[in-house]
């Protein structure tokens, strides 16, 4: 298959190229910070988002939602959202 995007560099508010699983963890940093989270089933999400420190929570996340949000841990206490992928 022919990528024509290839040869482009990927600016932050470039569309995501790359994904992974996340399993939340509250004490373990993901292993790429990513550019945003794809939630597969609806619920919370207790993040760190990538230049801060302390966790916030996102409320009542419906499935199938992407939140632009630049993410470098999703803490396991308080998240009830599942099958959460980390998109860059």
């Amino acid at each position: 298959m022919t990528d024509p995007f290839k040869s482009y560099e990927t600016a932050p508010t470039s569309p995501a190229r790359k994904g992974f699983s996340i399993t939340p963890d509250d004490s373990v940093d993901l292993s790429i910070t990513c550019r945003a989270l794809f939630v597969g089933g609806a619920g919370d999400i207790a993040v760190i988002l990538a230049a801060d420190s302390s966790s916030i929570m996102f409320k009542n996340i419906p499935a199938g939602v992407v939140l632009p949000i630049s993410v470098k841990r999703v803490e396991a206490t308080l998240t009830t959202a599942t099958d959460i992928l980390g998109l860059y």
